[in-house]
């Protein structure tokens, strides 16, 4: 992290590493317009989600630098661009390592309530007053309350420890992104869908973690004969989570109408031969840009069950563009 700033806090002429803090901050910065602006039914259940995936994307960027003293000197300069306290960062950091699976977060604590619990170092404890918290509605001053009166404690004792809550399965909305990074691929700006394909399927492990938990990868170019023509799916998923299929299709470029009623016609394919147990299929369309209005009036009665990401995939650096106009010419 030293060989990227300077003691006054300016960059030095590194275009690796200026390159890298740039990306990184305009994930940040996308992730704060994404989640500031979507109407979740609790603000604090919002700031919750946005925090979290704030302290992945920072956390992620000090493990791939592998540079002593990155994540400190990181958070300085974010604080700084964001305009955000250092100390608010650093507290998110720490939320996404106490609580690295966003599933296991909690949609009814709000951000207060995670403030008062990631100071809590034993893990069974902070359990015990998540669970204590949900299920007697404590305010965040209860909560401190308890704590210093060591509740946790005067329960052990009456042995009346609980740390279950009633499991809850996570719906469609926890575990689709409104953007994919995938930095582990390498195309130029005008890859096909064929190489974007090829790429994340060579890449097959990384692809499956940037989806997240429960994708289990069933095949490529799946064909479904529909009105007696034959059709191809990108890629199709089975989530464990969901219970049901996940049909892919990959578009390199910005999305069009067409696009929606193509995954329609495949949901309702899936639609009519799942098995009993199965809840309805669900579309994942991913593209370089699209217009969420004109996805919303595009889906129409199917828009609970289609999903449209964007990407992002590594770009070639200039000295390889040069090397390959050379061979080229």
């Amino acid at each position: 992290m030293a060989e990227m700033f300077k003691k006054n806090g300016k960059i030095k002429e590194n275009k690796q590493d200026l390159y890298s803090y740039n990306q990184l901050l305009v994930d940040i910065r996308s992730i704060l317009d994404r989640g500031l602006s979507k109407a979740y039914k609790a603000v604090d259940n919002l700031k919750v989600q946005t925090y979290w995936q704030i302290g992945e994307r920072v956390v992620r960027e000090e493990i791939n630098q592998k540079r002593a003293g990155y994540g400190e000197e990181i958070v300085k300069k974010l604080s700084v661009d964001l305009d955000i306290h250092e100390r608010t960062l650093y507290r998110v950091v720490k939320f996404y390592n106490i609580y690295p699976i966003l599933t296991t977060v909690l949609s009814e604590l709000s951000w207060s309530h995670y403030l008062v619990l990631i100071d809590v170092k034993n893990d069974h404890h902070r359990k015990f007053y998540e669970a204590r918290t949900v299920k007697e509605s404590w305010s965040v001053r209860e909560l401190k309350k308890r704590i210093t009166s060591k509740e946790y404690e005067k329960a052990r004792k009456k042995g009346e420890i609980t740390i279950r809550l009633p499991r809850q399965l996570p719906g469609p909305e926890d575990v689709f992104k409104e953007s994919y990074n995938w930095d582990f691929i390498t195309l130029d700006n005008q890859h096909t869908e064929n190489e974007l394909e090829d790429a994340l399927l060579n890449n097959i492990q990384k692809t499956l973690l940037e989806f997240g938990c429960g994708f289990a990868f069933m095949g490529r170019q799946q064909k479904v004969l529909i009105n007696n023509n034959w059709h191809k799916i990108d890629m199709l998923f089975y989530h464990i989570q969901l219970k049901c299929h996940v049909i892919v299709e990959l578009k390199a470029r910005a999305l069009i109408s067409g696009d929606i009623e193509q995954v329609t016609k495949y949901l309702t394919y899936f639609r009519e031969r799942k098995m009993q147990q199965d809840r309805d299929p669900i579309a994942l369309v991913i593209c370089k840009t699209h217009d969420k209005i004109d996805v919303y009036y595009s889906a129409g009665k199917n828009r609970d069950d289609i999903f449209v990401a964007e990407y992002k995939v590594k770009l070639p650096d200039e000295e390889d563009i040069k090397k390959a106009l050379v061979k080229e010419s």
